[in-house]
């Protein structure tokens, strides 16, 4: 996991905000530097160039899961099921706190189909899939989980879920002129009943056999 210093992920953070807020490409490196109390002579010396700092916030991002399903898949006394639930926590929680994050992503990856953030992307959702498949290859060996599990299936009822729920807790907060903190606690209050609602959903696909 590559480690930024403070200013960089002051920096970083400034531009996920302006990301999420303008738009990619309506943001400029000046507007970064200028909100982040930085010059513009800083911003490149660390990233190089707007589309490098774009990079920069996937890499912490996905790393950031990265390390945390490692550490889910190597902890021994954890069961097959606690380590699904706990992956299924991993996902809502971090699609929870970085819906700025999250909405970035959801609006680049639409839009970016080659060049170097495209296989970026993809290398390591591919890297946290395969992390994911192998809690759950752990619980077939184990005989506890069914054999003919889709693992992408699983990703996108989870994400999906989450998007959704965060999306529609937008629109009911506002009907309900909610703000503030009574807003981030009605969105999280949402967000548990869909948590303990997806874990039942994926413990009965992981084990549910049709056939007997």
């Amino acid at each position: 996991m590559t480690e930024y210093s403070e200013k960089q992920l002051q920096i970083m953070d400034t531009a996920l905000k302006l990301f999420s807020e303008k738009g990619y490409d309506k943001t400029s490196i000046r507007d970064i530097a200028q909100a982040a109390d930085v010059n513009v002579a800083m911003v490149s010396y660390y990233f190089g160039s707007k589309e490098k700092l774009l990079e920069a916030l996937f890499r912490n991002h996905f790393s950031f899961i990265t390390t945390t399903l490692e550490n889910i898949l190597y902890e021994k006394e954890s069961s097959a099921f606690e380590k699904v639930e706990r992956i299924i926590d991993v996902f809502i929680n971090t699609l929870f706190s970085r819906q700025k994050f999250n909405q970035l992503m959801m609006r680049e990856s639409s839009v970016v189909n080659e060049g170097p953030l495209f296989d970026m992307i993809l290398e390591m959702k591919t890297k946290n899939r395969k992390l994911v498949e192998r809690a759950v290859k752990s619980g077939q060996r184990l005989g506890v989980f069914r054999k003919d599990v889709s693992v992408v299936f699983l990703s996108s009822v989870m994400i999906g879920s989450v998007n959704q729920m965060l999306a529609n807790c937008r629109y009911e907060a506002r009907s309900a002129k909610l703000e503030g903190e009574s807003k981030e606690a009605f969105k999280k209050e949402r967000i548990e009943i869909l948590r303990i609602h997806l874990k039942r959903m994926f413990i009965a696909y992981l084990t549910y056999d049709s056939n007997k």
